[in-house]
């Protein structure tokens, strides 16, 4: 309409009450006030009896500004009571998106709920696996692409045909995408609502809310990835890029027995030493540091004693093939979880 005004298509705006013109007062003063008399617009308002023709100051009015500013009361408490609703749904578990997750879909019976995307759901569990082998992303970003697998946005919006305006469709697979995919809660069945929020109701810019806001409901789904999978690629993930090193194996399983943390992996005098990273922070943990090559001698030991083996070099093969997670203690003492 404003187009159209500039354009000398239109001459008279009619509305049924100033309600249905707009719900800002500010707005309504400029566009009413200074905008349509400028290019030498009629204006009506039917219900609340104003003709910028006859009154053509009507804007100065008090009465005009009494019903604008009704009418923005009313728009504010509108926005609340939405905002109140969907804070509530949220609360309880009901998901409010446009569109499920890559790799789910909808329940048709309940548009709060998700139900698996057995193909989606299959390229999810592949990216995992890529990177459960220390895959790095680029290399999972050249295989899909190689293989013409659509993107999320493009399958949304090619096969789901479910997807937003707002969406950005990217045709290629990068970095970013997988990153997000080997990142996002909900593959274990965890639904995160209420990260972004509008930063004014006046303005439709989405800003960053803190994470204790956030609504969380665990086990709200059905999962597509198993908890320690998911916790294994974050500490791949952490640890990148020295878990693809080839003489490093045991960073991404390595677990603190006292604080159940990460570790870092530091070099001293020629020498690889594993720490805490709790312990290296000062933050409570006591546990020491230990060298890589004497823990790698313990892990080999230990898998050679349990499987009746006789390895005589502790590798990665090996080291993935059996080991789950190496728990460290105190004087040295280690426990290790094999894979069943």
């Amino acid at each position: 309409m404003c187009l159209d005004i500039v354009n000398n298509k239109i001459n008279c705006v009619i509305v049924k009450d100033l309600s249905r013109f707009g719900r800002n007062m500010g707005w309504m003063k400029i566009y009413l006030g200074e905008t349509f008399p400028e290019y030498n617009i009629r204006f009506i308002s039917i219900n609340d009896n104003l003709d910028s023709k006859t009154n053509p100051n009507y804007t100065d009015e008090l009465d005009f500004s009494l019903y604008a500013l009704i009418y923005e009361q009313y728009s504010i408490d509108i926005s609340k009571k939405v905002k109140t609703v969907k804070h509530l749904q949220q609360s309880r578990g009901d998901f409010i998106g446009v569109s499920a997750p890559y790799g789910y879909l909808k329940d048709p019976n309940d548009c709060h709920k998700f139900i698996v995307d057995e193909y989606a759901a299959n390229i999810v569990k592949r990216i995992f696996e890529m990177a459960l082998h220390c895959k790095s992303k680029n290399e999972i970003v050249d295989i899909l692409n190689s293989e013409n697998i659509l993107t999320p946005s493009k399958y949304k919006s090619e096969v789901t045909r479910v997807t937003s305006s707002k969406t950005i469709k990217a045709d290629k697979w990068n970095n970013k995408i997988i990153s997000e995919i080997l990142k996002n809660p909900t593959y274990i069945g965890t639904l995160i609502q209420g990260k972004n929020c509008k930063a004014n109701r006046k303005l439709p810019k989405m800003v960053k809310t803190d994470s204790k806001n956030w609504k969380i409901c665990k086990n709200y789904h059905e999962p597509i990835i198993d908890k320690k999978t998911f916790e294994t690629v974050q500490n791949i993930l952490n640890y990148s890029p020295i878990v693809q090193e080839d003489d490093e194996l045991l960073i991404s399983k390595l677990k603190c027995g006292e604080c159940y943390g990460g570790f870092y992996r530091r070099k001293a005098k020629g020498i690889f030493y594993y720490w805490c990273k709790s312990s290296f922070r000062k933050t409570g943990c006591t546990l020491k540091s230990i060298r890589k090559d004497i823990l790698e001698n313990m892990v080999l030991c230990d898998i050679n004693s349990k499987y009746d083996k006789h390895y005589r070099k502790p590798t990665k093969e090996i080291v993935n093939n059996y080991v789950e997670v190496v728990e460290l203690y105190n004087s040295n003492k280690i426990k290790i979880i094999y894979k069943k």
